[in-house]
């Protein structure tokens, strides 16, 4: 926790020490966001006003979690360093439906979560923070007691009107006919009533490659200002290519998270697969650094899981996974929880209730690779060259402009030494870690950099230093804050003693 604590002191000395590359204004472009995904009802309760189906000892039902809630974790977020929310559906559920995907009316808001004021008022005092929020709109399934079912004329609405769903816990669903244009007609004119009167800035579509490209086309159109993100389930990337030509802004990529959470999960398995997908995004997709890449999501397991299956320390297995999702080029996004390494099955297992007031440590490692990613414009646009890729040790190269980052991250059960030829860098400078301020000097025309098991490092190639008395100076200042908290505990817990 100590080399933590000091190494987030260290990090503004090092980006401003010895010619680094100046981080540059951030334009408004989506590719340089960090994404936060909740569920409303599991995250924070602020209103309790409205927790008439609440019921903390089941859960499976409703838990109090609503906008106000969210509201008031907005600073958390920020400091977790998110720049966008993606909060799950908000419009009218059947009965117990707290995860939102039993859509009974498009046209009313979940009671449950609070009125449309108040969300509207979650989305004007996240603006002010800088946060951007995005909400899920499932489009191709709805509750089998939605509104719709009850009309007559409206039967060809569906293709089916009971389903069973996966995952199972959803249980039956009616299917919408997204092929009718009626249906896409009154899907888009709900999506754009909830865009203009809350100010939301965009959408998850959920089960987005449920339905056909095309579809998604008349949401753009309605709506071209709105980033709007597909969800793509057990389609080939060749094809999410083809959402984004229709009019899709971002998708998710399905084909990345299995083989990183497999890669992860525990040490020393093969780690090319990845690297393969990041390549081959670059290749198909339009928008390539848009591409939301995550571990889980609300109808996973928790990746947690994973771990605990290999009897692996979640702790350590969560920061190798973060650090190359924030400095792997696409867009990362985390499920709430995952900064406490919440566990459990997909389904209510999987939903517990966020707690805040947790272990620490994961939490501020988050903070200080997504400080990063936002200090460091070739973590967000930069190129990507790997150098190493083997049985869980990845090396690669992030390049944008003047600034060169090289990440490198040890996901074995043994201390690594990787050379890397100066031909791919530049001999005449230095590689100056970020995380724990390694240092690497080119000789013999090789940089060596050394990282024990389980271990990553974030370096930026900079100028060579001589010595530097400022940083000198904020070590020292450290070192003497450090020794007087000691003293400060000390003396309590010696005048505790004698009384």
């Amino acid at each position: 926790m100590r080399k933590r604590f000091l190494s987030l002191i260290i990090i503004p000395f090092l980006l401003l020490s010895g010619g680094t590359a100046s981080a540059e204004e951030k334009e408004e472009n989506w590719q340089d966001e960090t994404m936060y995904f909740l569920m409303t009802d599991r995250f924070m309760n602020g209103d309790r006003s409205n927790d008439q189906q609440t019921n903390n000892n089941d859960p499976s039902a409703y838990q109090g979690g609503d906008f106000k809630g969210i509201q008031n974790k907005l600073d958390y977020v920020k400091e977790l360093g998110s720049t966008s929310i993606v909060i799950s559906p908000v419009f009218e559920n059947e009965a117990g439906a707290y995860h939102g995907y039993h859509i009974t009316d498009y046209t009313k808001l979940n009671p449950q979560f609070g009125t449309e004021q108040q969300l509207k008022a979650l989305v004007d005092s996240a603006h002010k923070k800088g946060i951007r929020v995005l909400v899920d709109f499932p489009a191709t399934r709805v509750s089998t007691e939605h509104v719709w079912l009850k009309e007559a004329d409206k039967a060809d609405w569906f293709t089916n009107v009971s389903v069973p769903q996966k995952p199972g816990w959803l249980g039956n669903m009616a299917l919408l006919n997204t092929e009718n244009s009626e249906v896409q007609s009154a899907l888009v004119k709900a999506a754009v009533n909830l865009a203009e009167r809350t100010g939301i800035d965009g959408y998850f579509f959920s089960s987005a490659s449920a339905a056909k490209p095309d579809f998604w086309s008349a949401f753009h159109e309605a709506m071209p200002e709105m980033h709007l993100i597909g969800e793509m389930t057990e389609v080939p990337l060749q094809t999410a290519a083809v959402y984004e030509q229709a009019g899709l802004d971002a998708v998710t990529s399905s084909w990345i998270q299995e083989p990183l959470r497999n890669q992860f999960a525990t040490v020393d398995r093969p780690s090319d697969a990845v690297q393969k997908w990041l390549l081959e995004e670059k290749r198909e997709l339009k928008h390539p650094l848009e591409t939301v890449h995550l571990t889980d999501s609300a109808l996973t397991d928790r990746f947690t899981l994973d771990m605990a299956n290999e009897n692996m320390f979640p702790g350590a297995r969560w920061r190798m996974a973060l650090t190359y999702l924030y400095t792997a080029p696409g867009t990362p996004a985390v499920f709430y929880g995952s900064e406490i390494a919440q566990n459990g099955e997909s389904g209510p297992d999987a939903h517990g209730l966020m707690n805040f007031r947790t272990d620490q440590e994961l939490v501020d490692y988050i903070k200080q690779i997504a400080a990063l990613r936002q200090e460091l414009p070739a973590l967000r646009r930069g190129s990507y060259e790997s150098i190493y890729e083997q049985n869980g040790l990845s090396v690669f190269k992030r390049q944008y402009k003047d600034e060169t980052i090289v990440v490198a991250i040890n996901n074995t059960g043994e201390t690594q030494s990787i050379a890397i030829p100066a031909s791919k860098l530049d001999e005449d400078k230095e590689l100056r870690g970020l995380l724990a301020g390694d240092m690497s000097r080119a000789a013999d025309g090789e940089f060596t950099i050394i990282l024990d098991r389980e271990e990553a490092e974030i370096y930026a190639l900079a100028e060579k230093t001589g010595v530097n008395y400022a940083f000198i100076a904020a070590m020292a200042a450290v070192w003497v804050v450090f020794v007087l908290f000691l003293y400060v505990v000390w003396k309590r817990g010696k005048r505790a003693a004698q009384s």
